[in-house]
């Protein structure tokens, strides 16, 4: 890439970036993905996961996490997103979240949990991840490193 295409990217990359404030810390961010590119996001990956871990099958178990869950998001940083509570056909000890308001548990987490209180725990743990848009971060610095290599790689030649 040239100087000049260099710097025209950099340019571009800018103008997309947006300072938002952190909906948890009330701080302002530079941030790349905006909250419809999360969700955008997130509903793609939720497919992904469902396809390659399933879905545990048992419906009244289902809506148990959910309600914890939901009750849990409706007095969240970010009550007004789509938040879905899925048990995955795993038998790892895990939960995890994606961007837009998914947030997964795994049956063997489940198995080895003692009572409703550690559920939430769980949850609301995951819950703050995507309230505090911990995704949106992480895909913004990985922005910014590569942009500094591809910088670094013009005025550093091999």
């Amino acid at each position: 890439m040239r100087k000049g295409t260099c710097f025209l990217f950099v340019a571009m990359l800018m103008a997309t970036a947006a300072c938002a404030t952190n909906p948890v810390t009330g701080k302002s961010q530079v941030s790349l993905l905006s909250e419809a590119e999360e969700l955008a996001i997130g509903q793609q990956q939720d497919l992904e996961i469902r396809r390659e871990m399933g879905v545990y099958d048992d419906p009244k178990l289902q809506a148990y996490v959910t309600e914890i869950g939901q009750d849990l998001a409706r007095v969240s940083h970010r009550p007004n997103l789509p938040w879905t509570f899925t048990v995955v056909d795993s038998p790892a000890i895990n939960a995890f979240a994606l961007p837009g308001g998914y947030v997964y548990v795994t049956r063997g987490l489940l198995a080895y949990l003692d009572d409703e209180s550690e559920l939430a725990g769980v949850l609301g743990h995951e819950i703050g991840h995507v309230t505090a848009r911990h995704a949106a971060q992480a895909y913004t610095r990985q922005a910014e490193a590569n942009l500094g290599l591809t910088v670094l790689s013009i005025f550093v030649p091999c």
